[in-house]
């Protein structure tokens, strides 16, 4: 008996589904699969990743965003193959052990002191999106409703701490990224106190002896109970032709400076909150190193991307943390939707485990 023949479009798509061009995608999308399997892994481990590897670890959940939605339409394509729901469950168990810990959050109930805990590049109060024209009332207001005890500042020089704790009725000690660009309108670090915390005292300190960048380390003390504060901002990265050969040097500079923080942090007796700007996200080697000491208070307390800048103005970004020491319990932790400028703020409630 004759057959009719199949239209072009059908031959088209039996080709692709028996074929050699099916396994041709099936394998492409494997290796792909394998490839951010590395990227993930190197991530970890590299202190200095190469130019394409820090790219690819700022987008990394989105990389693997698209490699899901990639298979999904994949499988529609080739229902018949075994092959491509083994890879689906291949990434999804992947992704489960690389970001699932991030979404187990605590339900511990623990007795001690509350400290609320909130850090925020404030972009020298040049404004933001919803500053309402004065970028100042916008981010005291902001400070008001959020309620921290501790404050935690970047991008802040002397002149905005001076308006800043008038308007707060906050004390605050404030230091220079550099000692070199010091002065009253250079932007800087500075860790406040307000509400039921009180700052006994701090100053400006070098990451590495060798290198002029500095973070602000304070002590404070609530309800009789003294803990340290390390404002830090990590060397940021530069875009431009010009500075594309800086990315690995400005890699390695965030990871000496992390790893100078946890020599400080583990000689301290009293319980310690890191906060600030990091520059990186959290698939970086940095963010495994202090999460093997301290806890990210995002993944302890809160879900979702918790993105803080919009990279390029476009692409939603964490690269703003709050790590505290096992002495503090993480309630929960939230970024709140304020556009008094180009970074939004973190705020954490912890609570100060009893002694």
């Amino acid at each position: 008996m004759d057959t009719e023949p199949l239209p072009t479009e059908g031959r088209a798509r039996e080709a692709i589904r028996g074929g050699r061009l099916g396994s041709a995608f099936i394998g492409a999308t494997a290796a792909a699969l394998f490839a951010l399997i590395g990227v993930s892994i190197l991530g970890r481990y590299d202190r200095a990743p190469a130019l394409w590897l820090t790219v690819a670890l700022f987008v990394l959940p989105y990389l693997y965003g698209l490699l899901i939605a990639w298979v999904f339409a994949l499988w529609c394509v080739l229902p018949d193959r075994r092959s491509i729901p083994l890879l689906l469950m291949a990434a999804l168990l992947w992704m489960a052990g690389l970001w699932g810990p991030a979404m187990a959050i605590g339900t511990e109930t623990v007795a001690g002191t509350p400290v609320r805990v909130m850090s925020w590049n404030v972009r020298r109060l040049w404004g933001g999106p919803e500053d309402g024209d004065d970028p100042l009332a916008c981010v005291v207001d902001a400070v008001q409703q959020a309620g921290p005890d501790v404050l935690v500042l970047l991008e802040v020089s002397r002149e905005n701490m001076t308006a800043l704790e008038g308007a707060l009725g906050m004390r605050c000690v404030h230091g220079t990224y550099t000692a070199a660009a010091s002065g009253d309108r250079r932007g800087g670090l500075a860790t406040c106190a307000r509400a039921g915390a009180s700052l006994i005292g701090g100053r400006s300190l070098r990451f590495v002896d060798d290198e002029d960048w500095h973070y602000v380390a304070s002590e404070l003390a609530v309800a009789d109970r003294v803990f340290n504060v390390l404002a830090v901002h990590l060397t940021p990265y530069r875009l431009g032709a010009s500075e594309v050969e800086r990315a690995v040097e400005t890699a390695a500079g965030q990871a000496n400076q992390s790893a100078a923080l946890l020599e400080r942090v583990e000689r301290f007796r009293d319980p310690t909150v890191v906060a600030g700007d990091f520059n990186s996200t959290r698939d970086f080697s940095l963010h495994a190193a202090l999460r093997s000491h301290l806890s990210d208070t995002w993944e302890s307390g809160a879900l979702g991307l918790g993105a803080t800048k919009l990279a390029m103005d476009w692409l939603p970004l964490r690269i703003d943390y709050i790590y505290a020491s096992s002495q503090f319990a993480v309630v929960d932790t939230e970024v709140l939707q304020v556009g008094c400028s180009d970074h939004r703020p973190v705020v954490s409630s912890l609570v100060l485990r009893a002694p």
